[in-house]
């Protein structure tokens, strides 16, 4: 009976082992991405109570569903070669930076629509030009500037700021996936070069900028963040390991620099800045 059981066991841990191996590192990545949504959702309903936590997780699921269909429509009728998995990747991203406390739901189909108008036609030679997900966050973020009526821009990278009451501390519990994805997962794309230099930068000029007098582990998750999942992007960025070190250290500054200055969403902008800047490289 026992040996059955260890048997079957065995046998169990095999197939696990198999379907893993099967999945690329996209899927592997869009899992990191629904453990990190779980967890902010798990996060609104202990820190905000039920109500909040029933908000965002309607919220959530209503994006991904209105992407969902977005994605049908638009590959139908623009590019049946676009992947479902990369547009699902892409929003995950959006809903782990929405706020859970913007009462406006038309904001975040905003900025679905706009995922998808940079996915499939913000080209030049069929190339996309811009990171999908920084398109989109800089252009809510550059409307709000000028119509100051749409309010605050209803994305930031704050939003991945997780962090869960234990012991009397806020422990930040999204470090520990965050890292693993590092780790594995942006090895697996082959962008490490590009990550590691971008946050080994970004947390030396964290020093200067001022970023660990008020809250060091709101920049650290941001930073590692961003390193492990925005920034990463592979049609917007370079492949060659030297020219992603100098990317990555050149996004750093450029992002301290657009800080300093008090640009809004820095990240984002100075992601933008680097995509035509490398786009306009690699076509010259």
């Amino acid at each position: 009976m026992l040996l059955e059981i260890i048997q079957n066991q065995n046998q169990s841990m095999t197939t696990i082992k198999q379907v893993f191996q099967k999945l690329t590192a996209y899927h592997h990545f869009l899992v990191f991405l629904i453990i990190l949504t779980i967890m902010k959702i798990a996060n609104v309903f202990v820190t905000e109570g039920v109500e909040e936590g029933l908000h965002f997780t309607k919220l959530g699921v209503g994006l991904i569903v209105i992407s969902s269909v977005l994605h049908l429509i638009f590959a139908k009728l623009f590019d049946k070669n676009k992947k479902y998995l990369n547009s699902l990747i892409s929003t995950f991203l959006i809903v782990l930076m929405l706020s859970h406390a913007d009462p406006e739901p038309i904001r975040g189909i905003m900025v679905i629509l706009l995922l998808y108008v940079s996915k499939f036609f913000v080209k030049y030679k069929k190339q996309n030009i811009f990171n999908p997900v920084a398109f989109t966050i800089g252009v809510v973020t550059l409307i709000a500037l000028v119509v100051p009526a749409l309010g605050v821009p209803p994305m930031d990278f704050t939003g991945i700021d997780i962090r869960f009451p234990i012991a009397g501390m806020q422990v930040p519990l999204p470090l520990l996936p965050i890292l693993l994805a590092l780790i594995f997962n942006v090895k697996r794309i082959r962008k490490q070069p590009l990550a590691i230099s971008f946050i080994v930068t970004s947390l030396i000029l964290g020093f200067f900028i001022g970023a660990y007098e008020n809250d060091v582990f709101s920049y650290l998750i941001i930073i590692f963040f961003t390193g492990a999942a925005v920034i990463i992007e592979p049609k917007t960025t370079p492949f060659d390991t030297q020219q992603q070190i100098i990317y990555g250290i050149f996004a750093a500054i450029l992002i301290a620099v657009l800080t300093v200055i008090g640009v809004p969403n820095a990240i984002v902008i100075a992601i933008l800045m680097l995509n035509i800047a490398y786009f306009y490289y690699k076509n010259k």
